[in-house]
């Protein structure tokens, strides 16, 4: 957990030295954000580590209203364009400090579908290897999933919850493709919180707990 929160401070200092935040560096270069549009266009995709995510924003009743956009995670199944889990997605605000876990229904991502068990053990695997400027945002992601492994556990065990009362009720494929609900559920984070307790600071380091650029 400490060296996971140091990676976690070591990669936004990097950015914050330049300026910029984690929001900034989803982006991978491109000067705006367009709704739906994955970034970098043809998402990150190590099939070595078998991991893969984007960053993309767009309205959703269950968005933070400060919310700038989301990075969506992945495992890889296969080598195929659509052999792929969604495992968590993460929002961020426009200084890009996280505000949410979430979990999504099966129609937002589409790909494969497994329960909270699988996923858990599949998200202690992620640890994308990206090259260039998004080299830096893989190594942020993998470190913000270990620091905030229990959270995403909690999460994940939470949706399969909803997902059984909700089954009782309903056929599953009308479910899973019920556009009325995009997210099952999320947790609101703190990231001062988690590396403080992680790292057994004081109080995080100022250029995290601002990122004022």
């Amino acid at each position: 957990m400490r060296e996971a929160a140091e990676r976690v401070v070591a990669v936004q200092m990097r950015y914050a030295q330049r300026g910029l935040g984690m929001a900034q560096a989803a982006l991978a270069g491109a000067t705006a954000l367009e709704p739906w549009r994955h970034h970098p266009r043809h998402d990150v995709i190590d099939t070595h580590n078998a991991s893969q995510f984007y960053y993309h924003a767009h309205g959703s009743l269950r968005s933070p209203a400060a919310e700038h956009g989301h990075f969506h995670l992945f495992t890889r199944l296969n080598d195929g364009p659509a052999d792929f889990m969604h495992l968590v997605a993460l929002s961020l605000d426009a200084r890009g400090l996280p505000l949410r876990w979430f979990v999504t229904n099966r129609w937002v991502t589409g790909g494969a579908w497994a329960d909270a068990d699988t996923a858990i053990a599949a998200l202690t695997r992620f640890a994308p290897q990206a090259r260039g400027r998004m080299a830096p945002v893989g190594e942020w992601l993998t470190a913000m999933t270990v620091l905030h492994g229990g959270t995403i556990a909690a999460l994940l065990r939470r949706r399969d919850a909803v997902v059984r009362r909700r089954l009782a009720h309903v056929d599953a494929e009308s479910f899973f493709d019920d556009r009325s609900v995009d997210v099952i559920t999320e947790t609101r984070i703190s990231l001062e919180h988690h590396l403080a307790r992680a790292a057994g600071w004081a109080r995080p380091p100022m250029a995290v707990a601002g990122e004022h650029s």
